[in-house]
């Protein structure tokens, strides 16, 4: 067989050149990494296997293999052209003394070039006869003591794939020519290659499914659908390097370009194999998922339409163009992509099924492909390369089914290891309770940057353009509103995300201009949605217009009462009954007066038109509702929580105001609280104080800190600057503490901006820069650490008071407390782990660290839990040129049988007076500590609470099971 080499890439190509070189020369191979390589890719030493068979016999002695990828080829003559070209270019370096590779190394006896460039085997013209001449001349020429040369030309190197099937097996996705998924006979051995026809028909249906956009997922009421590969776009994302610098990269390319290599644990790199991609409510995670599933789809099929149905093929090659017009190509690799969303795969484990990730993947694809088994895809996973898509970690509240889900994840991880699998996986989450659950020993953590207003309202044309094709005037009202509110600075910094863009250009439909403020947008959008499907004709139309309030409770109370349900294991798809949502209903409708006998009609015609669609409520599995997008079931639950009196909206405020799970609800009910309950706005900065000295837990991690870090980037308060300046002085107060990476952006974004809106907040922020950094404790490394890496080198208003903090305090010598703050603290770096080439790390039991300083006393069998709490943790220490010992690594991945510990009485405070006496170097340890506590605290139920504490919500309540507790 002719094999595909062009897609292999010059790394590749190097990668496999030297796999081969191990097979065919013999043992005395010495193969060579990455980077720059003296002229060659491998060495050989002794006698070799090759050439056989050989009239001079096998070569013995010293020799180097040198690989030259041609990427785009012209055709035989032009290539043969370059590749000479090539070859008289190495012999002349090796023949010069001076240069680099001959002063470090002698000079070879044997040259092997290999290159995927065809060379012609005429004996007069061919290119093979070519290179030779041209290298006896140049030996003798240039006098090189060269006692053999050779070449693996294309055809060569097919061949040798041929004879080496484990070879060929591993880089099967880069080389193979044509319809691979109809050809595995002829490329694999086993189980596996008879698989090839049912993944086809499998990668065809999801492509079809796959191919559209709902604009239900932005709550448009239509369900309108539109084409994905028209609407799609490549949004930006960061992410460090091993090095600790940081990179801005286009999420999808960065991606697909990842994939292109071969990532199977026998070829591992520095760089980990797998990604995390961390992005905000609306940030367009599952799209960028679903764009990576549908190119490696179309890589797959695109040389095989002849053999897919008319439709199919019409898909096939419109994404394949409209990923031209992003600037994207497909990928080399064309791995087989499945993607599953860990909810639901979370309510199948909690339900008592002990369920692998891959026996779950057989039964997804066998609902619509038959007959593929747990086997045959372990034997696919080992021939073939894989994607693995993780969609929404986030939507996993539950910490014992976050924690089972997680371990099955890392099973999962470890069985493909044992068979050396090709795998990608692509994990999201929420940055909101997000603490590295996926580990960055594993996976390149990407966060997705807020849309610039370029980018957004390019989005927003492509949007506006496609749903009014046969409309321009329409089209054109909607982009030139567009266009002015980008120009206004607060409904700018509202078109950060695809999904409020998408409700943006819906709203613009309609109206001159677009709220400032997150909570207004989400409300124009659902009373603009009311409105349409009021004034259309017919029955459910005049229902909706006649018992607006009776549907606008609805709705809250379904958003609460899903908000509530998603937190409970084997609840995180949540949806409401038929049968649950008639009790709420008929119960409203008998608080309101309704005798029995109207008020069960009315309520199933509501029930019934919702079973349909009704406003943003819609069908989700059998005779069940829901919402399609979280955030709008956020926005409901959090209008639900602020319809209540005011003493009870404190109290459940302070209920949910520490839990991940309840973050975006808190902040959309604040924002309601800004927008409609303007009397309870005092209120709200009390309950901000309330909340952060709740007890000794709450002192230490600062919840209300971060709520108002929040409100800032929300833009709550941008209208009131009385608040913003409030909210600003809750916020500062972070400085002090060592923050997660994504609590450090949030922070670093929101102060950055707030101060160049308001001279008061500057200055308060000024304030607490140069009051924390003379401390010469944690909170001073902790704010040179930060300032360091989020506002050095930055311009504007703040940027003045942070030079003179880190001139002062980090660029003098400043002692220890600048050495570790300035030079070792770069978050990223550490949290990742240090290059161990860079710096010599001694590591020692995270226990014996923090065993003197911990009170064990108080806890019953409080050494023994202590110890279970941090078995396995080690702390990394560097010793400073002054002889201290800085711990500057720790390898704390948080689990549930830790959270478990941590609920025992007296650990929290334990840890807590521990990490306050710790001395300065340790402060990566207070780092571990915090986060651990920030894990339990953050991680605890607070719906059911929330619920049953308010005579409110007694109706919700009632649906709950009688043995759920708070």
């Amino acid at each position: 067989m002719d094999y595909d080499l062009t897609r292999l890439g010059t790394r590749e190509f190097e990668h496999l050149t030297q796999a081969l070189a191990l097979q065919v020369l013999g043992p005395g191979v010495q193969t060579f990494g990455d980077g720059p390589d003296g002229g060659r890719e491998a060495e050989f030493r002794g006698e070799m296997r090759y050439p056989l068979p050989s009239p001079d016999g096998p070569w013995s002695g010293f020799g180097v293999l040198q690989s030259k990828f041609l990427q785009r080829p012209k055709g035989t003559n032009p290539d043969t052209k370059w590749f000479i070209g090539i070859v008289r270019a190495e012999l002349r370096q090796w023949a010069n003394a001076k240069s680099k590779r001959v002063r470090k190394g002698a000079l070879p006896d044997y040259l092997l070039f290999a290159t995927n460039v065809v060379l012609s085997p005429d004996p007069v013209t061919g290119g093979v006869d070519l290179f030779n001449r041209v290298v006896q001349d140049l030996v003798t020429e240039l006098e090189l003591d060269v006692k053999g040369c050779d070449v693996w030309h294309f055809d060569q190197i097919c061949r040798y794939l041929d004879l080496y099937p484990n070879v060929r097996q591993t880089y099967s996705a880069l080389i193979t020519p044509g319809d691979v998924l109809f050809r595995l006979q002829e490329l694999l051995q086993g189980t596996a290659s008879e698989l090839g026809g049912l993944l086809a028909n499998h990668s065809s249906k999801e492509l079809a499914t796959d191919q559209w956009v709902k604009l239900g997922q932005a709550g448009e009421a239509d369900n309108e659908r539109l084409p994905l590969a028209e609407l799609a776009i490549d949004p930006i994302a960061s992410y460090a390097d091993p090095d600790g610098s940081h990179e801005k990269v286009s999420t999808v390319r960065h991606i697909l370009l990842h994939g292109d290599s071969i990532l199977r644990p026998s070829r591992q790199t520095e760089t980990p194999p797998y990604v995390a991609l961390i992005g905000g409510p609306g940030q367009g995670k599952s799209t960028v998922s679903q764009i990576l599933c549908q190119a490696y789809r179309v890589a797959l099929l695109k040389e095989a339409t002849d053999r897919l149905d008319v439709d199919t093929a019409d898909i096939v090659q419109t994404f394949n163009d409209e990923m031209r017009r992003i600037g994207l190509t497909l990928p080399a690799a064309r791995r087989w992509p499945i993607r599953i969303n860990l909810s639901e795969y979370a309510d199948a484990v909690a339900r008592g099924e002990s369920i692998s990730l891959l026996r779950y993947f057989a039964d997804q694809i066998s609902r619509r492909t038959p007959d593929i088994t747990p086997n045959q895809l372990r034997s696919w996973l080992k021939a073939w390369p894989w994607l693995v898509v993780l969609d929404g970690l986030d939507e996993v509240a539950s910490p014992q089914a976050r924690d089972a889900v997680m371990e099955r994840v890392n099973d999962f991880i470890i069985d493909a290891r044992s068979v050396d699998a090709d795998l990608l996986i692509v994990a999201t989450s929420r940055p909101q309770g997000y603490r590295e659950e996926f580990s960055p020993r594993r996976y390149v953590h990407m966060r997705l940057e807020p849309l610039d207003t370029t980018y957004a309202v390019s989005y927003a044309k492509q949007l506006t353009q496609l749903r009014h094709s046969g409309d321009p005037d329409t089209a054109e009202r909607v982009l030139e509103r567009l266009a002015e509110a980008a120009e206004d600075e607060l409904t700018a910094r509202l078109m950060a995300t695809p999904l409020q863009v998408t409700i943006m250009a819906i709203l613009l439909e309609r109206r001159q201009r677009v709220p400032q403020q997150r909570y207004r947008l989400f409300s124009d959008y659902y009373q603009t949605i009311y409105n349409r499907e009021a004034s259309k004709t017919g029955p459910v139309a005049k229902l909706i217009d006649d018992y607006r309030t009776t549907i606008n409770h609805l709705h809250e109370r379904v958003g609460l009462f899903l908000q509530v349900q998603a937190e409970r294991a084997g609840d995180s798809d949540a949806v409401l009954s038929k049968d649950q949502l008639s009790q709420i209903t008929i119960r409203y409708l008998q608080d309101e007066g309704y005798d029995d006998t109207l008020g069960d009609a009315l309520a199933a015609r509501i029930v019934d038109a919702a079973m349909r669609r009704l406003i943003l409520l819609v069908p989700r599995k059998q005779e069940c509702v829901g919402f399609d997008v979280r955030s709008l079931q956020e926005f409901m639950a959090a209008r639900a929580i602020v319809a209540a009196d005011a003493d009870q909206t404190s109290g459940l405020l302070k209920t949910i105001a520490t839990s991940a799970h309840w973050r975006n609800t808190w902040l959309l009910a604040a924002g309601c609280i800004f927008h409609e309950r303007p009397y309870f706005r005092d209120r709200l900065v009390t309950l901000l104080d309330e909340i952060q000295a709740a007890d000794e837990l709450s002192l230490f991690l600062k919840p209300a800190s971060s709520l108002a870090v929040d409100l800032l980037g929300d833009d709550v308060a941008a209208q009131a600057p009385r608040f913003l300046r409030s909210f600003t002085k809750h916020a500062v107060e972070l400085l002090d503490e060592p923050m997660e990476e994504f609590e450090g952006y949030e922070f670093s974004d929101a102060l950055w901006s707030v101060a160049e809106a308001d001279n008061a907040s500057r200055a308060a922020i000024e304030q607490a820069i140069l009051k924390t950094l003379p401390s010469g404790g944690h909170g001073a490394v902790n704010a040179l650490s930060f300032l360091k890496m989020h506002w050095d080198g930055q311009e504007g208003k703040l940027a003045y008071a942070v030079k003179r903090g880190l001139d002062k305090y980090g660029r003098a010598d400043g002692g220890l407390v600048s050495y570790i703050g300035c030079t070792l603290l770069d978050h990223q770096f550490l949290i990742s782990g240090l290059n161990d080439k860079t710096i010599k790390l001694a590591y020692s039991s995270f226990w014996e660290v923090v065993e003197p300083f911990i009170d064990v006393s108080e806890i019953p069998n409080g050494r023994e839990i202590l110890n279970r709490l941090f078995s396995g943790v080690n702390v990394g220490f560097f010793i400073t040129p002054t002889g201290h010992e800085v711990a500057v690594s720790a390898n704390y991945d948080g689990d549930g049988q830790r959270i478990e510990e941590m609920a025992r009485p007296g650990v929290s405070d334990a840890l807590i007076a521990a990490a306050e006496d710790l001395p300065v170097e340790l402060w990566m340890v207070r780092y571990q500590l915090r986060r651990v506590c920030q894990s339990f605290h953050e991680r605890r139920p607070a719906g059911v609470a929330l619920l049953r504490s308010a005579s409110e919500y007694g109706e919700l309540a009632s649906l709950l099971p009688e043995d759920v507790p708070d």
